[in-house]
């Protein structure tokens, strides 16, 4: 599509007319315009112009200068929009429609209540008032300066008032600076005299539901077919629900519970104790700090999605049962690729449902506080911070078993790159789900493999390239590529290699992640040259690794395996009531030619003597040395096993104790408190400011560092 001639407005205007001036209503959605299309000399001749619809084009920004004065309706849907302040152009604007703007985030959704004194509607929902807290840090900035300082003092006020003023939640810091800078100019221009207040979003309140007594729940049966114990008998939290981890510094910060939630729950059940939790990954903290999770791809609402919060109390204090709490209103947006969403919105079903809450978060910063997880037929990214459940991704009939984030840079069609956060959830069936989780929807279906995926792995070297393991005893390599203008991924297979188990975990080797490859599988720890400028595409494990002497060394499961640093890997499952550390470079140097490599030990971690399998293990960036693993009673094993790495050989033989256990804080769950649980997987963000732990009993445990 060319620029725009005043014979196209007419014959797309209504009424219909031979003059400009008289149009009221235009539709010029679904041309393919671009920005530089709208010309300012020409539209700026509809001067009664009241509607007007742009949806579906290739709008990047819109010109500041287009002469609409009296338009009230103005429709943006599905455009490429990364902006929204040149929007108070139209000060009569009542009704807005940004939807499906995947490079708008949810501040700037807040941020056109502000610009737009007149509007009604956003994306057909009422537009929400905010407030701050600016007036108060007026006065007092104000009275610590003489009269002679204060007019001189201004432009120090507003920066002090964007530094210092805090509300709302973190997650909307974006938005809170953009409005608290409006708000302290506006009230430095009136001499103090306070401006019009408003709300900034903070946590939805939780509404009590009736509470029913319940009977003892079975849980879902492990693999190994051992059930979920829930014990009626109340344990006693004692003061440990507050975990000591040891800093480098001395000090002593704790980790405390914050939220617990239901929001895997088959059908949306509050009564849902059952669903087995496998997998989560803290979304990728950007350089420039911005988040892409959160932002709006939004349609017709297709009724509510529930989450149950769960109380919980420390020591033997008295539990008040807090039951269903719903917030927000909860939108379908469309689940396929971008050219699909007009079908969608017409009323075509999809079998994958993704849910969304209006007002959620859109900004993790770099403290990366934005986790997805996986679980039942459900992907979930929630707010650590607020609890929130941001988006919600359901595809029926499938079993979520791993997810992983990776950060795409898109070039767009005028040129300009964006950064977008990417979402792979694969489990059951053997496919690999992409969600663009900022747009919400799936942009794109791997048919990977013919059995299920057991976990997924990112290069952290290559943004695009994906590793795949699968029960069919095969783990792949996968180039996503980079998605097209209709945002379609073109994945590609690079290597296939074979395994005599099942992999369970995956590991690129930290020092050399494009050369080699950890797994842990059913039957031990297997390494792969992954070097993509070898000819072999299908490949055999090279090196099998074994942790103790004797007959029976080789052949054990290993389900836990990360790299602590560079150099030191933990794994576990090898020996009962262990975790492994050894030095990846020790061993490797001893390699030879041989097939199969003793691993050079460095020190072993007391755990759970539980005979029970696939709790997996992870490690924080943070201080390149901490260790974290769940267990069988609920309980979070942390480890601190700097102090342990840096003594001198030889390191004690004796397992070394957790620096602490932070123990199971038995929340309430349909009036019954719930004592006992399996945690699968503990994962926390690279500052160790937020820790995540998933259950065998449908239950998401967020515990926060103070």
């Amino acid at each position: 599509m060319g620029p725009l001639s005043a014979r196209l407005l007419m014959q797309r205007g209504r009424p219909k007319s031979d003059r400009l001036g008289k149009i009221r209503s235009l539709d010029l959605s679904g041309l393919k315009l671009l920005s530089e299309h709208l010309d300012p000399k020409l539209l700026s001749r509809l001067k009664q112009l009241q509607e007007l619809d742009l949806s579906n084009n290739q709008l990047e920004t819109l010109p500041a200068n287009l002469g609409l004065s009296h338009l009230r309706v103005l429709r943006c849907a599905n455009n490429q929009l990364g902006d929204v302040t040149a929007l108070c152009q139209f000060p009569q604007l009542e009704e807005l429609s940004l939807e499906g703007n995947p490079f708008l985030t949810v501040s700037d959704n807040l941020k056109v209540s502000f610009l737009l004194p007149k509007l009604r509607k956003v994306n057909g929902k009422d537009a929400s008032s905010t407030c701050s807290q600016v007036t108060a840090h007026w006065e007092k900035f104000k009275a610590a300066l003489s009269p002679e300082e204060a007019e001189k003092a201004q432009a120090d006020f507003v920066r002090s008032a964007v530094r210092d003023v805090r509300y709302g939640p973190e997650s909307l810091s974006e938005f809170t600076q953009w409005r608290v800078r409006m708000i302290s100019e506006e009230l430095v221009a009136s001499g103090g005299i306070q401006v019009r207040e408003a709300d900034i979003p903070e946590r939805p309140p939780k509404a009590t539901a009736a509470r029913e007594p319940r009977a003892k729940p079975a849980a879902l049966k492990r693999p190994d077919d051992t059930p979920l114990s829930l014990s009626p008998n109340k344990r006693v939290c004692t003061s440990s629900s507050s975990a000591h981890v040891e800093g480098s510094d001395g000090s002593q910060p704790t980790l405390e519970p914050l939220h617990f939630l239901q929001c895997h729950s088959k059908n949306n059940s509050p009564r849902d104790l059952e669903t087995q939790l496998w997998a989560c990954a803290f979304e990728p903290a950007w350089e420039e700090g911005m988040s892409l999770v959160g932002r709006q791809g939004r349609a017709r609402p297709r009724g509510r999605s529930r989450t149950s919060y769960l109380d919980w109390a420390p020591g033997n204090a008295t539990c008040r049962g807090q039951g269903l709490s719903e917030w927000g209103a909860w939108e379908r947006p469309p689940t396929r690729c971008c050219k699909d969403r007009k079908k969608e919105l017409q009323g075509q079903t999809s079998q994958n449902v993704f849910i969304g809450l209006i007002l959620n978060t859109g900004q993790a910063g770099a403290t990366s506080q934005t986790v997805a997880t996986c679980g039942g037929e459900a992907v979930c990214v929630i707010d650590c911070q607020t609890g929130i459940v941001l988006h919600k991704y359901k595809a029926p009939g499938e079993e979520f078993f791993s997810v992983a984030w990776t950060a795409l840079t898109v070039v767009t069609q005028a040129g300009h790159k964006k950064r977008w956060s990417v979402l792979a959830a694969a489990g059951l069936r053997g496919l690999v789900r992409l969600l663009h989780v900022q747009a919400g929807f799936c942009c794109g279906v791997i048919r990977a493999h013919k059995k299920a995926i057991a976990t997924l792995c990112f290069s952290p070297t290559h943004e695009t390239h994906l590793f795949t393991a699968s029960y069919d005893k095969r783990i792949i390599l996968w180039d996503l590529g980079v998605p097209n203008h209709d945002y379609e991924f073109q994945a590609s297979q690079l290597l296939t290699l074979d395994t005599t188990s099942i992999p369970l975990r995956l590991c690129p080797v930290a020092s050399c992640p494009d050369t080699y490859l950890l797994a842990g599988c059913e039957g031990g720890c297997c390494c792969w040259d992954v070097r993509l400028d070898q000819p072999q595409k299908r490949r055999v494990c090279e090196v099998e690794f074994v942790f103790s002497e004797g007959a029976e060394a080789a052949g054990r499961r290993v389900d836990g395996l990360a790299f602590v640093n560079e150099d030191v890997v933990a794994s576990k499952g090898n020996s009962l009531g262990t975790i492994c550390l050894w030095s990846w470079s020790q061993t490797w140097v001893g390699r030879g030619k041989q097939s199969t490599l003793a691993v050079v030990v460095l020190a072993r971690l007391q755990w759970s003597p539980t005979k029970l399998a696939y709790f997996s293990l992870s490690t924080c960036p943070a201080g390149e040395g901490i260790v974290l693993c769940g267990d069988e009673e609920g309980n979070v094993w942390v480890y601190d096993v700097r102090h342990i790495l840096t003594q001198p050989s030889p390191l004690p033989a004796a397992p070394q104790a957790p620096t602490q256990i932070l123990k199971w804080p038995q929340p309430w769950a349909l009036g019954q408190m719930v004592t006992k649980t399996m945690v699968n997987t503990v994962v926390a963000n690279p500052t160790f400011t937020y820790l995540t732990a998933l259950t065998d009993s449908n239950i998401v445990a967020i515990w926060k560092r103070q």
